[in-house]
């Protein structure tokens, strides 16, 4: 999976993205960033004049996010004359039925969903496993240059401490992107965020429900990206 990212990276970098996100996970970083150290090479060597480095962004969550889950069940109590579709059917071969292993190996999945539906029996659930922010956020934040928050309406006290958390490091951002799925009171609890990010008011309120608004602070630009989908 590792050797994935950097090749993904590798390739994004020099196809001209302007940022790159990845898990808030110390190896996913280092191998990310090798894949932006060898597109770089690369492009030197090319002498591509216009080529210009992307950000790196990682993802973190505040309070439950979907996109931070993974499927699990218990092998010992699927029928043995399953036909296993939830091992076919998923993108990256998490789900395995060996000699030496059984069940969901989490480093590959990523939460996609797919194998929920497909298992005849119902015995697959998915759980979320936010980042664990204390553990990892000076060690994650001081080697991006992005940051990526996911959030939903109503989780006022779990992004609140997830800012106090980040605020030491935040500064060092270029662009730190609220991602929060539509609904009702959306537009009420952007208002709440920008005050505990102490995002200046004179953001129009009615221009927060487009896709990404970019909102320029002391040291960096916040993104309200207001289409986030599971």
């Amino acid at each position: 999976a590792l050797a994935e990212i950097r090749t993904l990276t590798l390739t994004y970098a020099l196809a001209g993205a302007d940022c790159i996100d990845v898990a808030a996970d110390p190896a996913a970083i280092a191998a990310a960033k090798s894949g932006l150290d060898a597109a770089e090479r690369i492009a030197k060597a090319d002498q591509r004049s216009g080529y210009r480095r992307p950000w790196l962004m990682v993802s973190m969550s505040a309070g439950e996010d979907p996109h931070f889950r993974k499927a699990e069940f218990d092998p010992a109590i699927c029928p043995k004359d399953c036909p296993r579709p939830c091992e076919k059917i998923c993108p990256v071969e998490a789900i395995e039925f060996a000699a030496d292993f059984a069940g969901v190996r989490r480093d590959r999945c990523y939460g996609c969903g797919r194998c929920l539906p497909v298992c005849p029996w119902g015995l697959i659930a998915a759980h979320s496993y936010p980042t664990p922010i204390d553990a990892v956020a000076q060690q994650v934040l001081s080697q991006v240059d992005a940051l990526e928050i996911h959030t939903h309406v109503g989780e006022h006290a779990a992004f609140k401490d997830l800012w106090q958390t980040l605020q030491p490091w935040v500064g060092n951002l270029q662009i730190i992107s609220i991602s929060c799925p539509d609904g009702e009171g959306l537009i009420n609890y952007l208002k709440d965020l920008q005050q505990i990010m102490k995002v200046p008011e004179s953001a129009p309120g009615k221009d927060l429900k487009a896709s990404a608004i970019a909102l320029k602070t002391k040291s960096h630009h916040v993104i309200w990206q207001t289409d986030g989908r599971p």
